[in-house]
């Protein structure tokens, strides 16, 4: 990811990335224990509309599914 705190994130916690830089997450867009992801983070499991309020409606509907 482009972002620098995102970066960060992913050095210092040691999350996976796909070779593209995306975050690689399950179902449910959980990256690591109790962190989940949506908008552009969780564009490889959502597809692309992810970054629109369609995406935010998948995204909250998995994280939601998995509590």
């Amino acid at each position: 990811m482009e972002t620098e705190w995102v970066r960060e994130l992913v050095r210092k916690e040691g999350l996976v990335c796909a070779q593209c830089g995306f975050p690689i997450v399950n179902e449910h867009l959980e990256w690591c224990d109790h962190l989940y992801v949506s908008g552009p983070l969780a564009e490889l499991e959502i597809g692309p509309v992810a970054r629109n309020i369609a995406g935010a409606r998948k995204a909250a509907e998995r994280i939601i599914g998995s509590m």
